[in-house]
């Protein structure tokens, strides 16, 4: 069967929501972009939240975060070359990005 991977597009769009929140778009907006579950992509979101704050980078607190194994442990690092590259945008240069991927 065939796997269906994460956009890049998708993935800045769930890092935008770990990081900053859902005050600009949310899951809908990004289930247009490939019709992936809305279930899915709040899961990758709890996950880059879940990365980042591993990492130490700060998220948004109305994201929970989700990381697939035991406490204690740490996660899968799926995506985090991508997602590591958008953590030194600042909200505005992010939020134009994001932008120009779902056209607001």
């Amino acid at each position: 069967m065939k796997r269906n991977l994460y956009t890049k597009d998708e993935i800045t769009l769930c890092t935008y929501i770990a990081r900053l929140g859902r005050n600009e778009f949310d899951e809908h907006d990004i289930h247009k972009l490939k019709k992936r579950s809305v279930a899915s992509i709040k899961m990758k979101i709890q996950n880059i939240a879940s990365m980042l704050d591993e990492e130490g980078y700060p998220t948004d607190n109305n994201v929970s975060k989700l990381t697939g194994k035991p406490p204690g442990e740490k996660g899968r690092r799926t995506n985090w070359d991508i997602v590591r590259n958008l953590t030194v945008l600042n909200k505005q240069e992010f939020l134009s990005l994001c932008q120009r991927i779902i056209n607001i």
